[in-house]
């Protein structure tokens, strides 16, 4: 049962590797980008394969200068640039993660429910498309229609939120993957910090600054509901 229930008044997630694996949009990237560039799906599908080994082997940046290079494609910088809007504006093949629907359906019974996302914002709202779960949301919150310097760790978004909804932040919850800039923000601003940390995820071994570690951290689906669902 949580701590003190009116800290989930409203409980507000990140979307990229919180609601769903990160991992599974880089791979939907890369077919996307693999099939612009072949109408051969054979050849399409060794690029992609290769993208995505790179990418296991932890080589993200780059990825389409190195695709480029490998596959002796001769593509000039401009190419390049059109491959990278290719990914960005691509329909992702991507699914919630398991347990995540349901646990959003039994928690707007008890609490408003949101989304604070940084990422540039085509690609933000066709994930959300993508994903099936926006009518949970009381709130959407996309940094970028902000401005590039509301993105996290800036508290805009955060405070954003709470003036859409008229709530106070000592009555939030925010759930989230990456050390390294999501609970800076919130905790300064007073509200609870909850990381969900699972395997796979990409960023959410990062080191986190002074005074940006969540307050709580949960390891599956089930530990996340029973920290966060007011009804206990």
């Amino acid at each position: 049962m949580p701590d003190n229930p009116a800290r989930n008044q409203a409980v507000v997630f990140d979307l990229d590797d919180t609601l769903y694996a990160e991992r599974d949009y880089v791979l939907s990237g890369y077919g996307a980008v693999s099939e612009y560039l072949s109408d051969d799906p054979a050849r399409a599908a060794r690029m992609r394969m290769w993208l995505w080994e790179r990418f296991l082997g932890g080589r993200a940046g780059g990825a389409f200068d190195a695709l480029n290079e490998n596959f002796s494609l001769g593509l000039e910088a401009r190419k390049i640039a059109e491959l990278v809007e290719v990914y960005r504006n691509h329909s992702p093949r991507i699914a919630p993660r398991a347990g995540i629907p349901r646990l959003l359906e039994k928690l707007h019974r008890g609490s408003r429910l949101g989304i604070i996302s940084d990422g540039f914002l085509p690609a933000q709202k066709l994930k959300l498309d993508a994903l099936g779960i926006a009518g949970h949301f009381d709130a959407v919150i996309f940094t970028e229609a902000l401005g590039r310097e509301s993105w996290k760790p800036s508290p805009d978004g955060f405070q954003a939120f709470c003036k859409e909804l008229q709530l106070d932040a000592a009555n939030c919850t925010y759930v989230a993957d990456n050390p390294a800039k999501d609970f800076a923000a919130p905790n300064t601003l007073g509200w609870r910090t909850v990381q969900l940390l699972l395997d796979g995820q990409i960023h959410s071994r990062k080191p986190a600054p002074t005074g940006g570690e969540a307050q709580i951290i949960v390891k599956s689906i089930d530990e996340l509901e029973s920290t966060v669902d007011p009804t206990g």
